[in-house]
Order: structure tokens, then sequence, then C-alpha cells
């Protein structure tokens, strides 16, 4: 049996990390990134459950380098499974350091503006804190503070690509806080942070006020309200007599964008068919997210109203890598429908 390149990278990157080999350990993660051009995905995939424990053992620093062409496995091709695990139990202990970073740094310089999580800064920052106080310490927290940003990039990756890792992560309260916490003075948290927002089989009340039509649909995967907008017009645009919506124009390479297109498909401009409202008649603003939208008796209520001017944005997802679904699961029949439309307020002017 010949022995695939890939394999043996794998196996001389796990050899150079037993041997604490830092130069071996460089060059075998070139030479795995190499040989990972030209293999499947099901290669791929074996070779990042071959060395996914590695990031277990490493320190912050070189396991932020590792955490990325894990990430770039999965970017090309490989499973995540192999990684959500790992990453789930090592990314609390990266954050806890980091957040112990800010509170050291708050604590013995005052006043001192935290450093911008670059390189070029890092020397600096581990110098000062080294001179006040235990220097293992000390190196812990600074390698965590400017490794995070390695870390942030995988965890973005994994979490596009698995909707269980979002189930998983979302539910951490300990590490939602401290995602929160270090958005705070991180710009680089908000990605991670809008992801485990992301919801994933909720389903949603939808109320056209004018054609008085109401349906229930489940979503999962959907990183904005542009993206939420564009599929709700995708499914329940069509004909009077299936109960669906009369009078729009949805371009289907819209829908295929927001939903699971891949990159060279995104372009272009999309062109809004609705104004998004809430139960109580607030505005539903495409910039936020369907977690944003306000429970109604347990169910999120999204009203459909005409366009107050016209609406354009660039046919694109804000995750490229998460595919987005949407169902139709009830098309409430006049009765019902007219029962939802009389708890929601009418629209709101806008700024009101």
């Amino acid at each position: 049996m010949i022995e695939s390149p890939l394999l043996r990278a794998t196996d001389t990157l796990i050899e150079a990390r037993a041997a604490h080999d830092s130069d071996a350990f460089d060059e075998a993660l070139e030479a795995l990134w190499a040989a990972a051009q030209n293999a499947g995905p099901d290669e791929l995939t074996a070779a990042l459950a071959h060395v996914a424990p590695l990031l277990a053992v490493l320190d912050a620093s070189m396991g932020g380098e590792f955490a990325v062409l894990c990430g770039a496995l999965i970017e090309i091709g490989a499973m995540s499974d192999p990684l959500m695990m790992v990453l789930a139990v090592r990314l609390p202990g990266v954050l806890n350091d980091a957040v112990g970073f800010t509170d050291a740094w708050a604590r013995e310089a005052p006043g001192v503006a935290l450093p911008e999580p670059d390189m070029e800064n890092f020397d600096t920052a581990l110098d000062l804190l080294d001179a006040r106080m235990a220097p293992d310490e000390a190196s812990r927290l600074t390698e965590a503070w400017f490794s995070l940003i390695s870390w942030l990039r995988c965890a973005t990756t994994l979490l596009q690509t698995s909707p269980m890792a979002r189930q998983f992560l979302r539910t951490d309260p300990a590490l939602r806080s401290m995602v929160t916490e270090l958005e705070a003075h991180r710009e680089d948290m908000t990605w991670v942070s809008a992801l485990l927002e992301v919801m994933d089989g909720e389903q949603l009340v939808v109320l056209h006020r004018a054609q008085r039509r109401g349906y229930r649909v489940s979503i999962g995967g959907v990183g904005d309200n542009f993206q939420l907008h564009t599929l709700l017009a995708g499914k329940l645009s069509g004909p009077a007599e299936q109960g669906l919506l009369t009078g729009y124009a949805v371009d289907p390479a819209w829908t295929a964008v927001a939903a699971d297109a891949p990159r060279s498909a995104f372009g272009g401009p999309v062109r809004g068919q609705f104004n998004l409202v809430d139960a109580h008649g607030n505005w539903i603003w495409n910039e936020g997210t369907p977690a944003d939208v306000p429970l109604l008796d347990g169910v999120r209520v999204v009203v459909l109203d005409p366009p107050p001017y016209e609406r354009t944005w660039d046919n694109a997802r804000r995750f490229p890598l998460m595919p987005a679904w949407i169902t139709l699961d009830e098309v409430m029949g006049p009765d019902q429908a007219a029962a939802w439309l009389s708890r929601v307020a009418p629209a709101k002017q806008l700024g009101a």
C-alpha cells in the first residue's frame, strides 16, 4: 500500500510535536498544507482527525497557528466533525486567558490602553506584565491575547460549517460570557459573537398584512436579516391558488446565494421586496439578525409590509461558508391568518 503525501505529513507533524522540535513542526505544517492541495474530502477529513488532538496540547501561540491550518483544511473540503470537540474544549481556555490578560493589564497598567493584538506589540506587552507578575503567568496570558485572533479564525470556520458546533458552543454560558466581555475590547470577536446568535431549526410566524396571508416557516444558518428577507421572498412568493404571495419578482440567483450557492455565484444587487416589521410594529432592520426579532407568545413574528422606499444590497452571504435553509411548514387558513394579524400592531413610522 502506497502511503499518501498527506498521511506522511501528518505523521511528521505529530513526531515533531513529540520531539518538541518547533522548526520541524513548522516545516511539517507547510508540507501538510502543500499535500492537502491534491487530496480529496475523505483524505482531508482523515488527516484532520489524525492531527486535531494536537490542539489540546499545544500552547496558545503555536496552537493558534495550527488552529488556522485546521480551519483551512475544512475550507478546502474536510468535514468539521473531528475538530468540534477538541476546539470546544480548548477555545474556552484561550478565551479565559485572554480575559485574564485584560484583567491583569487593568490592574498592573492602570490608565494604559490595552495593546492592539498585533505581534509587533507582543514583546512590549510581555515585558510590562513580566515585570509585575509571575513570568509564567505573564507569558501565558500575553500569548492568549495575541494568538486569540488565530483561534477565532478557526472557530469562525467551524461555526459556519457545523450546526452541531453552533448548538454546543451557544449553550455554554461561560463561553458566551467571555465572548461578550472580550467583544468590548476587540473587534475581531464580532464574527464569533454573531455566529453564536445563529438559530437552527427556529420556527417563525410570517404574516403578509395586505394579502391577509399567514405562514409558519423554519429557518437555519441565517446570518442576517438581508438573508432572511431574501429567503422569505423566495419561499413565499408564488401562485395564489397555493396560498402564496403574488406580485413579487424574485430572481432565483438571489435565493440561491442566500441559501448555499458558492462564492463564485456572488455578485450583483438584490432588490428588497418587503419592509419587515415585528409584532409590535417596530421595523426589523436588514442589518440585524433573526435572533433580534422579539417573541410573541414564544414565537418570533415577522410581518411583511410594502417597502417604503427602494432597497438594494449585495447578492452575497455574510458568512460565505454557512449554508442556510428555509422550509414552509404551514400555509395558514384565512381564519388563522386573520387571528394572528389581529394581534400585531401597525407598522410604526421611521424614527418613531
